[in-house]
């Protein structure tokens, strides 16, 4: 039996993302209303519903895009609500988006370097005296770089347009991207569409090898139970902006609201 909403006995002490009553609103609309979670150090968090039920708009008040008219987002115990989006970025949240937002015209390795910006310090005095800070500056956000691209086999394309990629590739290095940026909260959204089952288990595995040796909490956004399944440690499902349903994702997708949910369609 699973639970409408997390319980107050389900203290957010020690999470690294907390959401208590978020609300977004736009003009009349009602997107999200009610929705309360935490997450916790190093746990996959999953998030399903239809499309059109709220999963994006959640994202985006969580990360500041817009923020919520009603509610609280917190990380690691800071009040982050409404904080913007590239403030949020440098506390340690980095996301990768439904559709893809990687550069065309560019390599694998630029495009993986721009996720180092919010480490950069740019400035005419130090770019005056680069070769004493910006170029050590530069040396250290290479080995970041490097790290990942190794971490996630992406040597053999690192000089490639990613133009021309599939899209497994694609998805892996905006998953770099994110991860270069070395945050503690990684949010991922659908990182899975389009892709064919063995490209689906290469990036089940980086993932949770990305928790287990980079230490990062995961909130997935997916429409694949068979991923939320394999890798979430809990979840939560969304229908037309509310709470029907979270723990146990097992459990969870047998609640009847779920199926009901999937069953009865998407609504845009």
């Amino acid at each position: 039996m699973t639970d409408k909403r997390e319980t107050k006995s389900h203290a957010d002490d020690g999470a690294i993302l907390a959401c208590s009553g978020i609300e977004r609103r736009f003009g009349g609309i009602v997107a999200v209303t009610g929705v309360d979670f935490v997450i916790h150090p190093k746990e996959i968090f999953g998030l399903v519903g239809p499309n059109g039920s709220g999963k994006t708009t959640l994202t985006n008040a969580i990360t500041g895009f817009y923020p919520p008219n009603v509610g609280t987002v917190r990380l690691a115990g800071n009040d982050i609500t409404g904080t913007a989006p590239h403030k949020v970025a440098k506390l340690g949240v980095a996301r990768t988006f439904q559709n893809l937002a990687l550069f065309n015209g560019m390599s694998v390795l630029d495009n993986i370097l721009l996720g180092r910006h919010i480490h950069m310090n740019p400035g005419v005095l130090r770019t005056a005296l680069y070769w004493w800070a910006a170029q050590r500056e530069e040396i250290e956000n290479r080995k970041v770089v490097e790290e990942v691209i190794e971490f996630l086999q992406l040597e053999s394309i690192r000089h490639e347009m990613v133009d021309g990629l599939p899209i497994g590739l694609k998805k892996r290095v905006e998953l770099a991207r994110a991860l270069v940026a070395e945050p503690q909260m990684l949010i991922l959204d659908e990182p899975m569409a389009g892709m064919n089952q063995e490209e689906k288990g290469y990036m089940s595995r980086f993932i949770l090898d990305a928790r287990a040796e980079r230490g990062v909490s995961v909130l997935l956004i997916e429409h694949h139970m068979d991923v939320i399944i394999g890798i979430c440690d809990r979840m939560l499902a969304l229908n037309y902006g509310e709470m029907i349903a979270s723990g146990i994702p097992r459990e969870v997708v047998k609640d009847p609201r779920v199926i009901e949910a999937y069953v009865g369609g998407a609504h845009d």
